[in-house]
């Protein structure tokens, strides 16, 4: 009974993790823009398929659209193993949960249906951040608010962003809570130094991404929505 429970446990984690790596590798940007728009988004301004772009090009309602299943995307498959498949016994822990995110992230930034290219992976990551580690989702989100109304300039608000989750999830990891209680180990959960790392990892990765950006924003060349505003 355990081989067949562990055999179970191994197909469905592999094909969890390809499904994540598809989903992931939908280009949500390109799809609902050429749906919605008939515009093919990788053709015009900063021709990346992710959020900032689709705003720029394809309307607010478009992009956050697109914000939403890109985040939904990163989010996914955690929910469906953490919190459905797992606590119904269909089956049990094997491999650390961030795993599936990653795929996910994976799938966004090489994706298959794209040749293996894609975007920046931030929304992805936020997904996967807001299924794993709510609170500095939440704390990302307020600076990437912040930084934005101070700048404008998304790339600093998303380097900003990521540096604070790479922050809250270190101190998560000395005083979050260590419990019983499912709702306060999603909410203040203490993660390992394994999901820790990979955090550290994705937080460098993320702002090498923005690199162009920032050569860019030192050059004077760097679209701030707020200069945007004011020449409207």
């Amino acid at each position: 009974m355990i081989l067949q429970i562990n055999a179970t446990t191994i197909i469905l984690s592999i094909v969890l993790l390809i499904v994540s790596y598809l989903l992931g590798s939908i280009p949500f940007g390109l799809v609902i823009g050429k749906t919605i728009t008939g515009i093919d988004v990788r053709e015009h301004g900063s021709k990346n398929i992710g959020t900032t772009n689709c705003i720029r090009v394809l309307g607010k309602k478009v992009g956050y659209t697109v914000f939403f299943f890109d985040v939904l995307k990163g989010a996914v498959v955690i929910i469906l193993v953490k919190y459905i498949f797992e606590p119904l016994d269909i089956m049990s822990p094997m491999i650390p949960y961030i795993f599936y995110g990653l795929a996910a992230i994976l799938g966004h930034l090489f994706s298959i249906y794209l040749k293996f290219k894609g975007g920046k992976a931030v929304a992805v990551s936020l997904g996967v951040v807001m299924a794993l580690t709510p609170i500095a989702g939440i704390n990302c989100l307020i600076v990437f608010g912040l930084v934005f109304v101070l700048s404008g300039y998304v790339c600093l608000c998303s380097s900003f962003a990521a540096l604070t989750v790479g922050a809250t999830v270190w101190i998560l990891h000395f005083v979050g809570y260590n419990g019983t209680n499912a709702l306060l180990e999603y909410l203040w959960g203490r993660p390992d130094w394994f999901t820790v790392g990979l955090y550290t990892i994705l937080v460098f990765v993320l702002i090498f991404k923005h690199k162009e950006n920032f050569k860019r924003l030192i050059n004077g060349t760097e679209n701030c929505f707020k200069k945007k505003k004011i020449e409207e």
